[in-house]
């Protein structure tokens, strides 16, 4: 036999024996410190992929970083009208290391009954793919046969202490170690806990999950690749804050089919915006300014974002919100509840020329009247759209012009200052011949169910006939964390 065939052999016998393991994301293993975090004896880095999940600055739940763009999570922390938003990083308690990332959807199992907790699992969707570093890192979930529900031998429980929701009240991380039990051996002062299909029962006779809070995992060692990694196989989903020394968890495992699924659909459906019901046309091809407004007491234009939000420029904003006055595009006038410009804000440069206004009462819901759409894609495109009005013997309503913008160093060069990362310019044209501050430009994309046309950037300023636009993506993270914590 060749030394190629006997190489082949051990290939094939290999593989058989562990199997083709898929991860749900393939960095959720790094060789280069795996042999730094061994769970099992309470390494700080093992806490990489633990999220601490917020209502509204209150905290609710534990979740696990499992994917770029997703947290996993137990569906009975997901509320009807919930804002939420995630905290990573958060296991070092080197506080400056959290990154706080806004929840784009809030993902319930389909089959989730609240009344007895069957298919306690969801998922949120984060606005914008987080960048991995020492301190972020996802969990691993492997998502084919090779790994089963069948009971391991060593399980780890995860969760934190808190004194208070702040996160610098966060104390260090509980790690205990579980067994797998029998589900009639789930018991909890002497009453039997029900345990539906998807959940498993595990525990230890010193209550040792006690205290972990809904959300938190259940981990498991796996040889993958020839290497020791961690993955997660459980969460929790009632019991454990009882202190009884038997929980039930979500099978993890067994709904590995539904994770993969959910987030492939969503990668495969492309770039998300921050409110589902904005809109620009009201049939194919007939696009309208839904979204425009004015402020009345300056002369300052907005875009209506939800429907209680208006994006405009930070510069001659008063600071007394009762002096200003939102008019839409129909003559229907709204109070300002208040003001919230970017806290960076440099008049001399106008660097983060940005603020939000919150309306004194929502914009009803009509026809007439809708928000405009904000990607969380950081892709810039290379094509920009005006929607402009325009009246001719032949037309007369609003056309959609299309400009490439200008290269930075050019733009630079001709408004004779620098300009920010967080600009871009266009060449004015008749189109823009009144470009107010406030007026935006956007592009179309095609996002889930067709073309919609979507918020790029709002005017800043002015100079030597070229338009200098604050760039909206740039600041997805901030309006949507102003948007709801406020």
């Amino acid at each position: 036999m060749s030394q190629s065939q006997v190489l082949f052999l051990a290939l094939i016998a290999l593989l058989l024996c562990q199997g083709l393991a898929q991860l749900l994301d393939k960095k959720c293993y790094d060789s280069r410190v795996s042999n730094k975090t061994n769970f099992n004896h309470g390494a700080p880095n093992a806490m990489r992929w633990m999220a601490s999940i917020y209502n509204n600055n209150q905290f609710i739940c534990d979740g696990t970083f499992v994917h770029k763009l997703f947290v996993l999570t137990a569906a009975s922390c997901i509320l009807r009208d919930s804002q939420l938003y995630v905290l990573l990083g958060t296991y070092s308690q080197q506080f400056h290391a959290i990154k706080q990332h806004g929840v784009a959807f809030a993902i319930q199992h389909p089959n989730f009954h609240p009344n007895n907790g069957a298919n306690d699992i969801g998922l949120l969707r984060l606005y914008e793919e987080v960048t991995y570093n020492a301190h972020i890192r996802p969990i691993c979930i492997i998502f084919d046969n090779v790994v089963s529900s069948s009971p391991f031998a060593r399980l780890t429980a995860f969760g934190w202490q808190r004194q208070a929701a702040e996160p610098s009240n966060l104390l260090m991380q509980t790690i205990h170690h579980l067994s797998q039990k029998k589900s009639v051996e789930c018991h909890r002062n002497g009453q039997k806990l029900p345990v539906n299909e998807g959940q498993f029962c595990a525990g230890s006779n010193d209550r040792s999950s006690c205290g972990a809070n809904l959300g938190s995992p259940l981990m498991a060692d796996f040889t993958y690749g020839g290497k020791n990694i961690t993955i997660q196989v459980g969460m929790v989903s009632y019991g454990s804050e009882l202190c009884s020394p038997s929980s039930v968890y979500t099978d993890v495992v067994a709904y590995k089919d539904w994770i993969y699924n959910t987030v492939r659909d969503f990668e495969t459906k492309g770039d998300r915006v921050l409110y589902e019901e904005c809109k620009s046309d009201w049939a194919d091809d007939v696009l309208v300014r839904l979204w425009e407004v004015s402020l009345s007491q300056n002369n300052i234009s907005g875009v209506l974002i939800t429907n209680r939000f208006v994006l405009t420029v930070a510069k001659d904003l008063p600071n007394n919100p009762e002096v200003i006055k939102v008019e839409t595009k129909y003559l229907k006038s709204f109070d300002v509840e208040s003001i919230h410009s970017h806290p960076h804000f440099t008049n001399s440069s106008m660097d983060n020329n940005i603020a939000l206004l919150k309306l004194a009462r929502d914009v009803p819901n009509s026809d007439i009247v809708k928000p405009i759409c904000i990607v969380s894609s950081t892709k810039f495109p290379r094509m920009l759209t005006a929607l402009v009005d325009e009246t001719t013997n032949e037309f007369k309503g609003v056309r959609n012009v299309d400009f490439n913008p200008i290269k930075h160093i050019e733009c630079s060069r001709r408004i004779g200052m620098p300009l920010k990362s967080n600009q871009f310019c266009v060449e004015k044209s008749s189109y823009l011949s009144f470009a107010a501050p406030g007026s935006m430009i956007g592009t179309l994309k095609n996002i889930g169910d067709g073309n919609r046309y979507c918020l790029i950037g709002i005017t800043s300023f002015v100079m030597n006939s070229i338009v200098v636009y604050t760039n909206i993506l740039s600041y997805s993270d901030w309006i949507m964390d102003t948007v709801y914590n406020n």
